[in-house]
């Protein structure tokens, strides 16, 4: 059978917890979460550029993954590409979104990110993502990604999704 656009879940995978109401913080555990994260990432389109991304920690609202910067990852200039750093904003601010009660993906309409320093091959990044404020249509989330072991700022994402009504 022919899939829907916008549907790409494992078989058995749903946002609903086990009493069939919406999943979220109280039906969509950590390891839930985990699964559906490698999920994505082990597909073939674009995200498998992040299948080395590693989640750290979940908290309803929080996620925390961590990526080893490989040469995959870069510039020309072997630095983290800016767009790769995009794909983190996105990604990871969705997984959190997910982490939630309502637990929706939602569609982006706006992302913004700050570039403010270099990550190099072999650095480790922590990829933070923080839910600001989920109203009846929109959802809000920043996106700190930081040098594990100095701790210092290379970007940060601000991430607005649809979340519907």
């Amino acid at each position: 059978p022919r899939r829907k656009a916008g549907r790409h879940r494992p078989p058995g995978f749903s946002f609903r917890g086990a009493d069939g109401r919406r999943a979220g913080s109280m039906g969509f555990t950590a390891e839930s979460l985990k699964e559906a994260m490698k999920y994505m990432l082990e597909s073939r389109g674009f995200d498998r550029v992040l299948r080395k991304m590693k989640l750290q920690s979940a908290t309803p609202g929080k996620v925390v993954c961590e990526l080893k910067v490989e040469e995959e990852h870069t510039n020309r200039g072997g630095t983290l590409h800016g767009g790769l750093t995009a794909t983190l904003v996105d990604v990871v601010s969705t997984a959190a979104l997910l982490y939630t009660e309502r637990a929706m993906p939602g569609v982006s309409v706006d992302m913004n990110i700050t570039y403010t320093s270099a990550a190099k091959i072999g650095e480790e990044v922590l990829i933070t993502a923080q839910i600001l404020k989920q109203g009846r249509t929109l959802a809000f989330a920043t996106v700190d990604l930081t040098n594990k072991a100095t701790g210092k700022l290379i970007a940060q994402g601000r991430h607005t999704k649809f979340i519907g009504n």
